[in-house]
């Protein structure tokens, strides 16, 4: 399994090329050492039950991965936008889901919410702040069974950057998160359509003050959590495996006192030999228990036993 070190910003929507190549460019500046990039799939669309295989493909990043070599991992992450439970069975068909590395549930209702927490297959549940957000509520036993489930919960500051009745929005969410569930399995992403609304990690450890969080939980936020997330959905994608079991070929020439020989294995018993075994395995029992008790016993039972032999 890859290891995830460093910072980490797990949501950079999906752009051209030459504002990726920017937004790539500046992460590396500030330190970033993982970057995921954001493709969206809504499911309420009427038009997705039409398609053999309604997820897109992922983005391709061959380009970009040669272009920057070793100094950033890039990575691809979809989001599902739903609303009702049979996203699952359109995510279970799905082949083009294989391709990417993390997955994001974006609910629109509190009962889409509450699936995701419970049941959905997925790594982080997100949100979108734009003119049409709607505050969803869940309360704190689905938010801890979604932490229970390894299900990370996402926290997006580029929108707090943009206008001031997104930043009230986003701080509402956070403080929502904090009185649920005291923050817990809280990741910081960005959410960053250009370069200028990249923050280095520094400034958003300071930022998470502002979101409730103490200063371990917003170093977490932007750190640890990312990463274990990251290998959560690792350890989503490969878990299953498949186990071979082959028989020990014996060497030439080899003795082992202690096992049998195939050919001694594949030997019937008659009835007289297991006899003699079963005997004389009883015999050795009595004499070992004989040896175990005291020397008086031992002398009784001796001598009971010549009574028995010559009797009057």
């Amino acid at each position: 399994m890859n290891s995830y070190t460093g910072y980490t910003d797990l949501c950079i929507p999906e752009t051209d090329t030459d504002k990726l190549v920017a937004i790539i460019q500046e992460a590396i500046e500030l330190g970033y050492r993982n970057l995921a990039i954001e493709k969206k799939f809504n499911a309420s669309e009427q038009h997705v039950g039409n398609k053999k295989d309604p997820v897109p493909k992922p983005t391709r990043l061959t380009e970009l991965r040669a272009k920057f070599g070793g100094q950033i991992r890039l990575l691809n992450r979809l989001t599902v936008i739903f609303k009702e439970n049979t996203i699952s069975l359109v995510l279970n068909k799905s082949n083009n889901i294989s391709g990417y590395d993390i997955i994001a549930a974006q609910p629109t209702t509190d009962d889409s919410l509450a699936y995701a927490c419970q049941c959905l297959t997925c790594d982080i549940i997100t949100y979108e702040v734009d003119e049409t957000f709607q505050f969803l509520n869940v309360n704190r036993k689905l938010y801890y069974n979604a932490v229970d489930r390894n299900v990370a919960f996402e926290l997006k500051y580029a929108p707090a950057i943009v206008n001031s009745m997104h930043r009230r929005d986003t701080i509402a969410q956070a403080h929502f998160y904090h009185s649920t569930g005291k923050s817990r399995n809280l990741l910081i992403s960005s959410g960053a359509t250009n370069a200028f609304q990249l923050r280095s990690p520094y400034d958003i450890a300071n930022l998470g003050l502002i979101f409730g969080l103490s200063e371990a939980q917003s170093k977490q936020a932007i750190r640890d959590i990312p990463n274990k997330s990251l290998h959560w959905a690792q350890a989503r994608r490969f878990g299953k495996a498949g186990i071979d079991i082959f028989r020990r070929s014996r060497k030439e020439n080899a003795v082992d006192s202690d096992d049998y020989s195939d050919s001694e294995l594949n030997e019937e018993i008659s009835d007289d030999e297991a006899m003699e075994v079963t005997m004389d395995s009883k015999n050795e029992d009595v004499d070992e228990l004989m040896e175990m008790q005291p020397a008086k016993k031992k002398k009784k039972q001796e001598n009971k036993g010549k009574n028995k032999k010559n009797p009057l």
